[in-house]
């Protein structure tokens, strides 16, 4: 287990580390391409599986037993996913490209998902998995700052000459898509700990790591000038003391709280609906010498809507957006590789019911996570879940390497969460 957890955490620690890819080294050749993310997660899975394998052979774990363990609260919808998945690939226009991103965005972050529940419930903690997410963000952010320091990128020289800083990605929007869900893990952490029975000085050396980490990640968020990022994470914080303050509320408080949440729920979706269909009436005619990315994203939502008419159910596969749009464009003529939305996103590169699917995920791990109120780390998940579908409706969560894997790791925290539902046999 030793080795498989030191995998695991080198590889929760490098999950942006997908940029670096076979091709940028003179001496790395290979038929398939791969990043050193993609390394990573298959070392520490197939580490995962010698020592499972062993343990089987020496009677210390049961295989069906395993298996049974592992199940939890998402293991049917995980598989549909999987299977919708792979037959978004053979829809795709691009069938190599899409099979590359089949790998890097379902198959190798549900590995990881296997591989992170496993040994949480082997080692009855959820910590070890939480420290290198913090760790990954903190490099992260290190380099933010220092390239708005020095005003270097090598990444996104465009960006840097905005003062927009970019981390290891080529735009900025993708490092607040990272770190934002970090923030509020990293502040349900570290209260958690602040409640926690270690020893003072132990207690207050954790408290300040988490609590730094987060006013680091936000810095950089803040450097980077997301305005979307900038939004999600109000929003998301708003919800985060929200929540810590709901189980000492007066009954009649929690059922106006919740009605108004539900009722905030339903205005929103309807008016993302009556928006996405009516989205001819905020696109003015006349073309603009200039358009920002408001405006791109009305244009992009448009065409999305036009292709969504003629392929209603099952989209136009994985990768198949960018080759599409150009058919359906009107009054942004770059051929984005995504929609810039989550919900388009999904029903796009997998169809409708691939989206339903991922909703259906997302509800499970909100159905799993409220059960547990009164923790703080299972609030800043549901945190980290409000602010990705916020900053995910101007743009692209989970269809990045990184997101993915951060998203299924994410959901193996909540797994564990209904798994290990013994508190007293578990260390948070």
């Amino acid at each position: 287990m030793k080795i498989t957890q030191i995998l695991a955490f080198i590889t929760l620690g490098s999950l942006p580390l997908y940029v670096v890819r076979c091709k940028d080294f003179s001496w790395c050749s290979s038929t398939i391409p791969f990043t050193l993310l993609e390394v990573f997660i298959i070392f520490t899975f197939f580490s995962w599986i010698i020592w499972r394998v062993s343990g089987v052979k020496g009677g210390q774990i049961n295989a069906l037993g395993l298996f049974e363990r592992l199940r939890g609260p998402f293991f049917w919808p995980t598989a549909l996913f999987l299977i919708i998945s792979i037959i978004a690939v053979f829809i795709s226009p691009d069938l190599r490209s899409a099979a590359g991103v089949w790998k890097a965005y379902f198959l190798e972050p549900l590995l990881l998902f296997i591989v992170v529940l496993d040994l949480s419930l082997a080692k009855k903690t959820i910590n070890w998995a939480i420290f290198p997410l913090i760790i990954s963000g903190l490099w992260l952010s290190a380099l933010a700052i220092w390239q708005a320091l020095t005003k270097i990128d090598p990444f996104a020289p465009n960006s840097i000459a905005l003062d927009r800083v970019t981390g290891v990605y080529d735009n900025p929007n993708a490092l607040g898509l990272y770190l934002g869900p970090l923030i509020l893990i990293g502040l349900g952490t570290a209260i958690e700990f602040f409640k926690s029975d270690k020893t003072k000085a132990k207690k207050k050396t954790l408290v300040l790591f988490f609590l730094i980490s987060t006013s680091i990640f936000t810095l950089a968020i803040y450097l980077s000038k997301s305005r979307g990022a900038g939004l999600a994470i109000i929003a998301s914080l708003v919800f985060f003391a929200v929540l810590t303050i709901y189980p000492w509320l007066p009954q009649l408080l929690k059922k106006l709280g919740r009605g108004v949440f539900y009722v905030l729920l339903l205005v929103t979706a309807a008016s993302l609906v009556f928006g996405f269909i009516s989205i001819d009436k905020f696109i003015t005619k006349p073309s603009r010498t200039y358009r920002d990315s408001s405006y791109s994203r009305l244009c992009i939502w448009q065409a999305s809507r036009t292709m969504l008419k003629e392929n209603f159910v099952a989209g136009v596969g994985i990768s198949g957006f960018p080759l599409a749009y150009p058919k359906y464009a009107t009054c942004e003529p770059h051929p984005f590789q995504y929609p810039h939305n989550i919900f388009l996103n999904f029903w796009v590169e997998i169809g409708i019911v691939g989206l339903v699917v991922y909703l259906w995920i997302t509800f499970l791990y909100w159905n799993t996570l409220t059960k547990y109120k009164t923790n703080f780390l299972a609030i800043g998940l549901l945190g980290a879940s409000v602010y990705t579908f916020i900053h995910g409706l101007v743009d692209v969560p989970y269809f990045k390497n990184d997101l993915s894997s951060q998203f299924w790791v994410l959901a193996a925290v909540a797994a564990w969460f209904a798994i290990a539902k013994n508190k007293e046999k578990t260390t948070y």
